[in-house]
């Protein structure tokens, strides 16, 4: 799911004459989204005759939970203890198989058209109990299919999210606005991609998609930790509060964040060691993001390096580590240099890789 590139230079590579199905195969006004139903149905009874669970995923359960829109795939979410067996169950009904990937991917095809067999998807998110217990049928094209719920959707398309992929991002703010969110639920699913989420919230609020203000406080909370003390003002965004419900909603909030606090009373020399050692964790937390953060700006700006997209964290052990991706092993080795020329004192550990890019194969057509 939102993992295509370089696909097709696999299938050559294994010898085999595949290319991705063009986006619009799913539109059933076409002879190829004829095709598209057949194989996505078929897929679906030999899975459901194995008695395997599995729940639709990627733009066919966005169309059927939010609103239409082509797509070309056919996204399967199973258990990783179940992927062999689905696989099974493809090729047992006609489709060619191979296992792409062992740690998270497997596909079938029919013809041109192609299924994903996926028991991991980004983020670490695999289909569990809960997950299957949340997924139903829901209408698409005629019949009723297993999807996963909207909030399991939510949080993976906002996890799986990317600049060479947005149409994830989109398919999430659809879900927001066009399916009933058990809010609850999405909040406990939003662990994650929590960032991704609160994000994802805030932009669909400025988008005017109605999102409840308490769920965006709770999640930043939680992310951020309950900055709140006695005597202070619990955060709200600006603005808010001007409803009844709103007001005592934040009241509520507040009530909380003062109650937890006054927990501790009468401040006991162990209390008092508690708050304080509270207090010292957030403001190492503090710190360190803000020292990651700078790095990472080094990092962007230095004409050595120019990367964008370096992660850079520091470890239990007090190691800066870097993760990305770049062109070389002058850029890799640069990206190093520079962490150890603004961190001084610190280990790092450089596990940023080397990806080639290629020139596409084929000319493209305008």
């Amino acid at each position: 799911m939102g993992l295509e590139i370089g696909l097709d230079q696999y299938w050559r590579g294994k010898g085999m004459d595949r290319q991705i199905p063009p986006g619009h195969a799913s539109m059933r006004q076409t002879e190829m989204g004829e095709a598209f139903d057949k194989t996505l149905f078929a897929a679906i009874d030999a899975m459901e005759a194995r008695k395997i669970p599995f729940a639709m995923i990627g733009g066919i359960a966005a169309s059927a939970i939010s609103r239409p829109r082509s797509t070309h795939d056919i996204d399967f979410f199973c258990r990783p203890e179940d992927a062999d067996a689905a696989l099974e169950a493809l090729s047992s009904a006609g489709f060619e198989t191979e296992k792409v990937d062992a740690r998270w991917l497997y596909k079938g095809w029919m013809g041109e058209m192609m299924v994903d067999i996926i028991f991991k998807s980004e983020g670490d998110i695999y289909f569990d109990d809960e997950m299957h217990k949340r997924a139903s049928r829901v209408p698409y094209h005629g019949r009723t299919i297993p999807a996963v719920s909207p909030e399991d959707l939510i949080v993976i398309k906002a996890a799986v999210a990317r600049e060479d992929g947005p149409h994830h991002w989109h398919d999430a703010l659809a879900i927001l606005s066009h399916a009933t969110v058990d809010w609850n639920y999405l909040m406990k699913r939003a662990r994650k991609a929590a960032r991704r989420i609160l994000s994802l919230l805030i932009y669909a609020q400025s988008n005017d998609i109605w999102i409840p203000n308490s769920i965006i406080v709770n999640l930043f909370q939680s992310i951020f930790g309950d900055q709140v003390r006695p005597g202070e003002t619990a955060w709200v965004p600006a603005g808010w509060g001007t409803q009844p419900q709103q007001q005592q909603t934040m009241q509520q909030t507040m009530q909380q964040s003062l109650h937890s606090q006054q927990s501790l009373s009468p401040q006991t020399p162990a209390a008092q060691a508690m708050q304080q050692a509270q207090r010292s964790k957030s403001q190492v937390q503090n710190q360190e993001g803000y020292f990651t953060e700078k790095l990472r700006e080094f990092i962007a700006k230095d004409p050595r390096t120019a990367a964008l997209d370096i992660r850079v964290y520091i470890s239990s052990d007090s190691t800066i580590v870097a993760r990305g991706e770049v062109q070389n092993e002058e850029q890799r080795q640069a990206i190093q240099d520079v962490i150890c020329e603004h961190a001084l004192g610190y280990k790092c550990e450089n596990q940023v890789k080397i990806t080639h890019l290629t020139g596409p194969t084929v000319e493209e057509v305008v």
